[in-house]
């Protein structure tokens, strides 16, 4: 017999028995690479269920150890709590085990069907062609319908067991000492909310919603930017036992975060736009001693002389306001009604103009003798004057001085170089040669030092300029670099980098909250740098 007859309803076919071998030849191979394929899966689902395994049985270990261990530290009538804790694990284990060693034992029975078909067609093949058409077809319909019953998802069993012990100060809880829960890790944690940030420190918080136990190893997070550059960032544990993914470079990343392998699930992956720090620089060509912001987009620009220069942002030169021969532009104050508020240093007074260079009072002649850096507090209608290395008090409507505060220390020379106001009202003084920020109440009666003298990152070296932000954050320029601390003092991160050009800072503004973002009157360079924070 040498070819085999089909009948269908409009038409006879005949077909070779050769040429029908070889389509079942063509179609067992292609079973036999798609099972391959279908074995590696399950293969990988195997060491998937073997590590849940290990993973389950290591927590259960985990979970023992700490229930001893914390029993252990309790007096003997509690014992019978812990015992109790240690029944309800080991009944969730045996639960958990079971379920777990099923989904094991039915993966690989599908692995041995699977190569039980495989073995079966390569036996037929070697059989004579009419035997393997007649056997082969079963083999391989049953062969077909096993590699689409496969599962295309990892088999996904909770494994968590859980220790969690109560606080041992509560005294209602008498003998319960904590509960067993079957929560996992990536169930506890949440990814805080940041749109954008700014090097050269970057970061997202990962918090904590629920009491786990988590280490930062146990944490994977990867940056992805829209080219598909893809970065494994550290994350690191800070201070209050919440996370930190750690940032390396500018651009917009998504931020996904896993825990044993697993996504954080009350956080789909978040998308962050970092900035770089140094956002501009505009050239001066003159010593720059302060910069004050006007408008949405401009800065006011001082230069110990008879006029105060504008600059967009951008950098474009847009004018000036010309002021009377004789006086000296030192440092500035934008008032709310658009006049500016500044200290003269060629007449040793206080000056509000028009922007059109129009005088509209002075105020402080023969009672300050050096006037700089100057502050108002426009609700309290009160100026704050740096002068000779004290800080005076004017009343901004009558000009009349109100006392002065922080006064020289006769160390032999003058000392405080910048003063401004926290958002609770109290006085902020810089000390260029103690090297130092001080804090005074509302009254002028010294507090505390809030930054002490150093070259290191969190210490002031020769300061110059002192701000504070919508949030309450100071910054300080000092020493060729510019730092921000929180209002209590504590160091946050250095904004600039070495590579940026911050030489001799003086005054500082800020210039936006939403991104943050300052700006430096740089003397040594004779620019005014803009900066993200």
């Amino acid at each position: 017999m040498d070819h085999k007859e089909w009948e269908g309803k409009d038409k006879h076919v005949t077909i070779s028995i050769a040429d029908a071998f070889k389509t079942f030849k063509q179609t067992s191979a292609e079973l036999e690479k798609e099972a391959k394929q279908c074995t590696a899966k399950l293969n990988d689902d195997l060491k998937v269920m073997t590590d849940r395994v290990k993973k389950l049985d290591e927590n259960r270990e985990k979970s023992l150890r700490g229930i001893d261990n914390h029993v252990k530290d309790l007096v003997t009538r509690i014992k019978e709590s812990g015992d109790k804790l240690k029944s309800e694990v080991e009944e969730i284990y045996i639960i958990k085990r079971k379920a777990t060693d099923a989904e094991l034992e039915e993966v690989t029975t599908k692995i041995s069907y699977i190569n039980t078909d495989i073995n079966f067609l390569h036996h037929i093949e070697k059989a004579n062609e009419a035997t393997a058409m007649i056997s082969g077809n079963d083999v391989i319909t049953a062969l077909d319908e096993r590699i689409k019953a496969v599962p295309k998802t990892k088999p996904d069993v909770n494994v968590e067991i859980n220790f969690v012990k109560y606080n041992q100060e509560v005294a209602s809880l008498q003998t319960d000492i904590g509960m067993v829960t079957q929560s996992r890790a990536v169930d506890c944690l949440e990814i805080g909310e940041a749109e954008s940030m700014t090097l050269p420190t970057i970061d997202v918080k990962i918090m904590k919603t629920d009491e786990c136990e988590i280490h930062a190893n146990d944490i994977k997070a990867t940056l992805t930017q829209p080219t598909g550059e893809t970065i494994i960032s550290e994350v690191e544990e800070d201070d209050s036992g919440d996370h930190t993914v750690i940032g390396t470079s500018a651009g917009t990343w998504k931020v996904d975060v896993k825990v044993d392998g697993e996504p954080i699930r009350k956080s789909a992956p978040m998308t962050v736009k970092v900035e770089k720090g140094l956002l501009n620089t505009i050239k001066i060509n003159k010593d720059v001693f302060d910069v004050f912001k006007y408008g949405d987009e401009c800065l006011l620009v001082s230069s110990m002389e008879n006029a105060i220069h504008k600059y967009q942002q951008s950098g474009k030169y847009i004018g000036k306001v010309t002021l009377s021969e004789g006086v000296c532009v030192y440092s500035m104050f934008l008032m709310k009604n658009g006049n500016i508020a500044f200290s003269d240093c060629g007449n040793n007074c206080i000056t509000l103009c028009t922007m059109n260079g129009e005088v509209v009072k002075s105020f402080g002649k023969g009672e300050l003798t050096c006037p700089s850096s100057i502050h108002v507090d426009e609700a309290s209608r009160v100026m704050y004057v740096v002068d000779h290395g004290n800080v005076a008090m004017f009343n901004i409507e009558s000009g009349k001085l109100i006392k002065k505060i922080a006064p020289w220390n006769n160390m032999g020379f003058i000392d405080i170089i910048d003063v401004t106001l926290t958002r609770q009202g109290y006085i902020l003084v810089l000390y260029c040669v103690q090297s130092c920020l001080k804090l005074f109440d509302n009254e002028g009666k010294f507090i505390k030092v809030l930054v002490s003298e150093g070259d290191e990152d969190g210490m002031v070296k020769h300061p110059q300029g002192v701000a504070v932000d919508d949030n309450d954050n100071i910054i300080i320029s000092s020493h060729h670099k510019l730092q921000l601390f929180s209002n209590s003092g504590k160091f946050i991160k250095r904004i600039d980098s070495k590579e940026e050009g911050i030489t001799f800072p003086y005054g500082l503004c800020i210039v936006s909250h939403h991104p943050r973002r300052l700006a430096v009157a740089n003397y040594g360079h004779r620019n005014v740098k803009i900066f993200n924070y």
